[in-house]
């Protein structure tokens, strides 16, 4: 017969080791599912990205996009203040015209006019030359020039003989012993079109002075320039035209190139 304590001491054993068998084992911790908690390394980079600029939210009432502004013409205006400057530019260069070609015809469309700063100069004195090229129509009037490799605008002057002075006497000095021939580069064309009533300037200096030739600067001068020369002491006093060839082609002119050649008096004196 067992004892009350035995049989008390019994019981608890068995509540004891059944409570213990209900539990459920541990798992290792590399067996836990954390999917639903835990974000992977690729997916939190994703996540961390912005959005792409394609779907930003637009401001309400800003409406679709704007389309970009069309490109500016670097060619066509209403003023060019610089006439040079825009021939230089690559998007403005152009074929030359043909032969047969028709010519433009400058009545009651083009009107070139040549200004100075000071119509009466002191001898040897600097002066500033302006070209002035006006549409006078009321269409774009499209003019082209010739570049090799850039627009030359050349300033000639003339005595009252009509004889050139700016130029030296005789024929210019053979080239230095080594130097290989200065042959001019290929023309081409650059072509710029002057809005209704639009017009273009160009600016050149021009000094009263004699010229000779300059061999010392053969090296840093373009064949196209023809041979240096450099100032060689004041004009005389006396009156004088001056006159700008300026490289316009395919214009109707007479043998006086009164269009591409604009001219003005100038007076040398006190």
């Amino acid at each position: 017969m067992t004892s009350r304590p035995h049989a008390a001491l019994l019981a608890a054993l068995l509540i004891s080791a059944a409570g213990c068998g209900a539990k459920k084992p541990a798992q290792a911790a590399d067996s836990i599912d954390t999917t639903e908690t835990t974000a992977k390394p690729d997916e939190a980079k994703e996540a961390a990205k912005p959005p792409p600029s394609g779907d930003t939210a637009k401001p309400a009432g800003d409406g679709e996009a704007k389309p970009d502004a069309p490109k500016k013409d670097e060619c066509t205006g209403f003023e060019i203040a610089n006439l040079e400057e825009v021939l230089n530019k690559v998007s403005c260069e152009a074929p030359l015209p043909k032969l047969d070609d028709k010519a433009l015809d400058p009545k009651d469309r083009l009107e070139v006019k040549l200004s100075s700063s000071l119509n009466k100069i002191v001898p040897g004195q600097h002066a500033d030359l302006f070209v002035t090229l006006t549409n006078k129509s009321k269409e774009p009037l499209p003019l082209t020039f010739t570049i090799d490799p850039t627009p030359r605008f050349e300033v000639e002057t003339y005595d009252a003989k009509n004889k050139r002075v700016d130029m030296p006497a005789g024929n210019p000095p053979p080239l230095p012993k080594g130097m290989a021939a200065r042959v001019p580069g290929e023309p081409k064309g650059a072509k710029i079109t002057l809005a209704p009533n639009g017009s273009a300037r160009m600016r050149m200096g021009w000094d009263a002075v004699k010229m000779k030739w300059a061999p010392d600067k053969l090296r840093g001068t373009p064949p196209e320039k023809g041979y240096p020369r450099t100032a060689a002491g004041p004009l005389a006093k006396g009156k004088y035209t001056i006159r700008v060839v300026m490289p316009l082609v395919g214009v109707l002119e007479g043998v006086d190139h009164e269009v591409s050649a604009p001219k003005i008096p100038v007076e040398v004196g006190n």
